[in-house]
């Protein structure tokens, strides 16, 4: 047995072995690091056709949700601005536009008979409001209930509010369709597949 004096640093005397031991005790292979990789990858791949068609779901219910949106803001505008508004339905989008008020400039209105200012009106013409282009993936296939004119269709909502019924086939990436309907007379709007 060795004397150690007192107040002595106890450090313990490692030999170059036991320090390459305990250096490759902390670390990783790399048959670990790989055999890691390849069960993330594995994982992944699994993981990615789910994860894309929840992508594709998502895109087409926000386009879905657009074209209500634009539905219930075309019915509004025709209220508030007292004109017929169109909403324009072709393939790939959707357009909104002002159409110029019908009056009658004989008609009784409620401070007596309509006059000349009628005739200064603005808005004689017709304005795009808006035009919202739907993802490349979604297509709208048919508009039953709406005019059809060369390249899409359209639905003019009165001053009233009020519309021809309408039920919207919107095609999905997969080409199953989903369908909005609008109830013309109380502006009631639903997806129904």
């Amino acid at each position: 047995m060795k004397f150690v004096p007192p107040g002595a640093d106890l450090k313990p005397v490692l030999s170059p072995a036991m320090i390459c031991k305990r250096s490759s005790a902390n670390g990783f292979t790399l048959l670990e690091i790989l055999l890691v990789v390849m069960v993330v990858a594995i994982g992944a791949a699994a993981f990615l056709p789910v994860g894309l068609t929840s992508v594709e779901q998502a895109r087409t219910r926000s386009a879905l949700r657009q074209m209500i949106a634009l539905n219930q803001y075309a019915r509004t505008r025709a209220i508030l601005d007292r004109k017929p508004v169109a909403l324009v339905y072709k393939s790939d989008q959707v357009q909104l536009l002002s159409l110029p008020a019908q009056r009658d400039m004989e008609a009784e209105t409620m401070f007596g008979v309509a006059n000349e200012l009628d005739d200064r009106a603005e808005g004689n013409s017709v304005t795009v409001l808006e035009t919202r282009t739907l993802p490349p993936f979604v297509k709208i296939r048919e508009v039953d209930g709406a005019e059809q004119e060369e390249d899409g269709y359209f639905v003019i909502f009165n001053e009233n509010g009020t519309s021809v019924s309408q039920r919207i086939d919107v095609q999905d990436p997969k080409g199953d369709s989903t369908y909005i309907r609008v109830n013309g007379i109380t502006g009631e709007i639903g997806i129904e597949d």
